[in-house]
């Protein structure tokens, strides 16, 4: 129980202020400037994924009027502004697009190696990598496509992981392989016209 006078409570009062005044203060202007620096870089975040958006969505329509060197442009300028929004991994996936429609198959690859590392997430990353992997057994970089496609492992794309492994096969000269992940992938309900073609040709 407290024994304190009236003015000796306000004295004491005086004295903690004394104290600890500025650390009050300086605690209370430091949690407003977060809350006002945070709340300006989500607007900024915000801002910058709508830009992104928009160039994107004009580099698509560059990309479908066959227009690649102004989307090649478009996706530079994405993957340099685009901060850390998924559509620079996106973009990355267009100036292969771009560099495969030139004849360029190393480019494709490079660009296509950027994509898997600024890829948003584990599908986003996946899907790059097959890609990835596509290419690096047209350019005959089979080990390669190999040590990539040991890494994915996403149930969604079973299919196409079994097709690739099938075309690895098929590089090396392996039919039987081949076919059979061919089989495998078209059990597993990944059944393009083209691959069913693949199949059939190796049944012959």
């Amino acid at each position: 129980m407290s024994y304190l006078t009236d003015e000796e409570k306000a004295e004491r009062i005086k004295q903690w202020w004394s104290d600890n005044g500025m650390a009050v203060i300086a605690g209370l202007v430091l949690g407003i400037a977060g809350l006002f620096g945070y709340n300006w870089w989500s607007g900024q975040q915000a801002e910058r994924a709508e830009q992104a958006s928009e160039m994107y969505q004009a580099l698509q329509f560059s990309m479908r009027a066959g227009q690649f060197e102004q989307a090649d442009e478009m996706a530079r300028q994405l993957i340099e502004h685009g901060g850390r929004t998924p559509y620079v991994a996106l973009a990355w996936a267009h100036r292969a697009e771009v560099a495969l429609a030139g004849g360029e198959q190393e480019a494709a690859v490079a660009a296509l190696r950027e994509a898997v590392d600024a890829a948003p997430d584990d599908g986003h990353r996946a899907l790059f990598r097959l890609r990835l992997v596509r290419q690096l057994i047209r350019t005959e970089a089979l080990d390669e496509a190999a040590s990539v496609l040991a890494t994915v492992e996403h149930d969604a794309f079973r299919g196409l992981r079994l097709e690739l492994d099938g075309d690895l096969a098929r590089a090396r000269g392996d039919h039987d392989t081949a076919r059979e992940r061919y089989r495998e992938a078209l059990d597993a309900g990944h059944s393009p016209e083209y691959l069913q073609l693949k199949f059939e040709d190796l049944s012959a």
